[in-house]
């Protein structure tokens, strides 16, 4: 999740925790058994008191904000989907659970609802990080104008070298500078339009300003084993980006 989310589920988890405790009225009971499942990090038995209180005071509306912020927390995308995007159907300006519900479509696989998400959050505030995650979309759509289109957005925008995303392998991850990660992702892009020398260029790049980066090295060296054999490039996997740092 990015701060904005982190920072919703710490302000969410204090409002209601912070309820009264006292007296045995049902809604309290469940409140005391939430606030201790917390505590431990019991999940699933504070899921199960929140649809308690749901139950005992349906005008607490409020609580599918904690409900969505535990099913996504505890990976499960499908149903933090469900809560997150009922929330923003109620109102749409609740930008931090349209966060969620894009989030949540992007590890479903719904990749072409994901990008629609992103993008109403990119119009919304124009963070390099949604249009980041735009581009890896379009990449996935096979969108490769659109995907370089936002690729040159970023490394043209300062905010971008503010910015690191992770970058996930099969075996490990690493984070990454994102003017670095998008010169990858542009050579890929490349890549898929039998461009290799410009595929071979923006490796480079991303290589000069990360020269630990091991997606974009790989790479490069499959670009150029390629080559030397004089066989056509076959396209490098690319890796996933999750939030920035």
């Amino acid at each position: 999740m990015t701060k904005t989310i982190f920072g919703v589920l710490f302000a969410l988890v204090l409002s209601v925790t912070s309820l009264s405790a006292q007296g045995t009225d049902p809604f309290e009971v469940q409140t005391r058994i939430y606030k201790a499942a917390l505590k431990n990090y019991d999940l699933q038995t504070a899921t199960i008191a929140l649809y308690n209180m749901q139950a005992l005071k349906p005008e607490r509306t409020d609580l599918n904000d904690s409900l969505a912020i535990i099913y996504f927390t505890s990976e499960k995308y499908a149903q933090a989907y469900f809560v997150a995007n009922g929330i923003v159907t109620a109102d749409p300006k609740r930008n931090d659970m349209l966060e969620m519900v894009a989030v949540s479509q992007q590890n479903l696989g719904m990749v072409k609802e994901s990008l629609a998400s992103y993008e109403k959050l990119y119009a919304a505030g124009k963070s390099v990080y949604y249009l980041y995650e735009m581009a890896i979309l379009q990449y996935q759509l096979k969108r490769f104008g659109e995907c370089i289109a936002s690729l040159d957005q970023i490394l043209a925008n300062p905010d971008a070298e503010k910015q690191k995303v992770n970058i996930r392998g099969q075996q490990s991850s690493q984070d990454v500078p994102m003017k670095a990660a998008a010169y990858n992702v542009k050579g890929i892009c490349a890549l898929e339009v039998n461009q290799p020398e410009a595929a071979k260029e923006n490796f480079n790049k991303a290589i000069s300003l990360f020269p630990d980066f091991v997606a974009a090295k790989g790479n490069l060296e499959t670009l150029s084993k390629k080559s030397a054999t004089g066989t056509t490039a076959s396209k490098p996997a690319t890796t996933t980006p999750a939030k920035p740092k």
